[in-house]
């Protein structure tokens, strides 16, 4: 008779209260997917005004924020390099640029003392740099989104310019240092996993080098384990072994899209698997730099590595013109002289 009553009151009792853990636990993942880490010991600065003061006081900047670098001199950046005499004792131009889809700003504190950062390593060769996304308030803004954001580097312009408005617009015939370069007789090649680049967005570019024999060669491939491959077999260049012009890319552009993935999979900030996107891309971008400090001919290449990102996140999404999104970052193996000419460069304006 006792045994009965028990399990009837603990019958009662899971009643009463898996429903109220229930809502409970679905709370807390709500608050968890809006950015209100800080009430499980996350604190997410996307749910803080204070986000760039935050990001100001990691202390390993070059630039201040109110010297941020816009997008589009990355452009001029390039391009200035290969225009440059090759100093001493080099007898070639090369350019890795290499692409963190989706890597917000605040992804860069859990790397600063990462031996296999890439970031990093390039930061004490160079500099690290404040720079943006997404235009210019009120004059020429655009979306914080991928495909916008990597052309205006590529072109040097804001949407004016290369007509990509947003995701899911084609290009139009701007061009891109790789298509400037490749008619200056540069090889290049151009390597992604996220399928609409090439599906979409460069199709007319990806006509015009076939069309116009230019090489450039572009190349889809099915993940970030598939572009490191193919971007290695373009960078490694061992003792005896012969390459042709394309094989061995004068220019090497490539995205890694592990933060982008991972950010709107489990929200862009301060969690272990956006954070995880971070290292994995820093870890696998190391070992690209290895390669090319390996190679036999290094010694006598005048290398621009340039490493950045395209947009950051709020949430589960971006596109916006928060800070969180709008705020990326720059490193270079050469220093940088922030003049006036890189803050306001735009090549629609030319």
């Amino acid at each position: 008779m006792e045994k009965t009553k028990k399990k009837k009151v603990i019958k009662t009792l899971l009643k009463i209260f898996i429903p109220i853990i229930a809502v409970l636990v679905a709370l807390a993942i709500g608050l968890q997917i809006a950015g209100f880490g800080a009430l499980f010991g996350q604190y997410d600065p996307q749910s803080s005004k204070k986000y760039p003061q935050v990001i100001e006081d990691y202390g390993i900047w070059d630039n201040s924020l109110d010297q941020a670098i816009p997008q589009t001199a990355l452009y001029k950046i390039v391009m200035d390099h290969f225009n440059s005499p090759l100093p001493e004792g080099k007898t070639a131009k090369k350019v890795l640029f290499m692409g963190f889809d989706g890597y917000r700003a605040d992804a860069l504190k859990p790397i600063m003392e990462d031996p296999d950062s890439a970031i990093m390593y390039i930061k004490s060769q160079g500099g690290l740099y404040h720079t943006y996304s997404g235009g210019i308030s009120g004059e020429c803004e655009q979306p914080t989104s991928t495909a916008p954001s990597w052309c205006s580097m590529l072109t040097g312009g804001w949407k004016a310019l290369h007509g990509v408005e947003n995701n899911g617009f084609e290009k139009n015939d701007a061009e891109t240092f790789l298509t400037t370069l490749a008619k200056q007789g540069h090889a290049g090649s151009f390597t992604i996993s996220w399928r609409e680049h090439l599906g979409l967005t460069y199709r007319p570019d990806v006509a015009l080098a076939i069309r116009e024999g230019l090489p450039i060669e572009y190349k889809y491939c099915v993940d970030d384990s598939d572009t490191y491959y193919q971007v290695l077999k373009y960078l490694a260049h061992p003792a005896g072994k012969e390459k042709t012009a394309q094989e061995d890319p004068d220019v090497v552009f490539f995205t890694f899209e592990f933060t982008d993935h991972n950010g709107h999979l489990y929200g862009f900030g301060n969690n272990n698997n956006y954070t995880q996107g971070a290292l994995d891309a820093n870890f696998f971008g190391k070992k690209i730099l290895d390669t090319i400090e390996a190679r036999s001919t290094y010694a006598k290449e005048d290398w621009l590595i340039i490493i950045t990102s395209d947009h950051g996140g709020t949430g589960h999404a971006h596109g916006g013109q928060s800070q969180m999104e709008r705020q990326t970052w720059l490193a270079t193996n050469k220093k940088l002289e922030i003049t006036d000419e890189y803050l306001n460069f735009d090549n629609s304006k030319k």
